[in-house]
């Protein structure tokens, strides 16, 4: 995972050692931590560089999502499509932006017929993104939530390669 991408606001690139801090800043906001399944709070620094090095060795395929003001967040499809952002980066559409730029590039760089992603129910806002990028209900599902230490109620979802083209075949009949 070496390809950086480009959106019209957002450059994504793999995470590095050189991200370790501000992952580690934003992560202590309960705010993003409460919505992520696989992450610990507090989420300390060597589980941030824990993380950036897993990416550096190739075996985590993140990026690192950056705008005009550095660092924002990260994104990554492993296998199923996941995202957080700063807090202050909320409600400017960079899931959607970065997601959609992620998404392309996997459905055409693999042979991946699916993609499947989950929320949790009180996360509606992220329901909303994944609506956003073509992302259909496959039923409800329990959540593992490592900072609550339980499993939560969530919704799992599924975009397919098919939706996907149709979808960005309409959006181009659209733009001409």
């Amino acid at each position: 995972m070496t390809q950086e991408l480009r959106t019209e606001r957002l450059r994504l690139r793999p995470v590095c050692k050189a991200d370790v801090d501000a992952i580690h800043a934003t992560l202590q906001d309960i705010e993003i931590a409460r919505w992520l399944s696989r992450v610990p709070y507090p989420y300390s620094r060597d589980d941030a560089a824990w993380f950036a090095n897993e990416v550096e060795a190739g075996r985590l395929p993140a990026y690192a999502v950056i705008d005009d003001e550095g660092f924002a967040g990260v994104i990554a499809i492993d296998p199923t499509l996941g995202y957080w952002f700063a807090r202050d980066r909320w409600g400017r559409g960079y899931a959607t932006e970065a997601g959609r730029a992620l998404l392309d590039a996997h459905f055409l760089g693999s042979e991946a017929e699916a993609v499947e992603a989950g929320y949790y129910d009180d996360n509606a806002g992220s329901g909303r993104v994944l609506a956003k990028l073509g992302f259909e209900s496959a039923g409800p599902q329990m959540l593992p939530s490592m900072v609550l230490g339980h499993d939560v109620p969530g919704q799992k979802t599924r975009l397919t390669r098919a939706r996907w083209s149709a979808l960005r075949d309409q959006e181009r009949r659209e733009a001409a």
